[in-house]
């Protein structure tokens, strides 16, 4: 039986972008990712919440992209 762990191939450092970046398995590298994922999804929760609270204060204020609108929404059924 073959002893792998005496003939081990030292491998480079990865070039690309993609294997360096996005597939890394280097801690550091990791966390910028994490800080990264975080920070947009903060944006997009903070970007979100303005939305809603434009809708509440101004309900008649057409949200640009939007298709539902007051006029246009479902009658609420009970």
């Amino acid at each position: 039986m073959h002893d792998m762990s005496t003939h081990a191939v030292p491998h480079g450092a990865p070039t690309s972008f993609i294997r360096k970046h996005v597939f890394s398995i280097d801690h550091k590298v990791i966390g910028k990712q994490y800080y990264a994922l975080a920070l947009v999804a903060a944006l997009v929760g903070m970007f979100l919440s303005w939305l809603m609270r434009i809708h509440l204060g101004w309900g008649s204020f057409a949200i640009p992209g939007c298709i539902c609108s007051p006029r246009t929404a479902l009658p609420a059924t009970s």
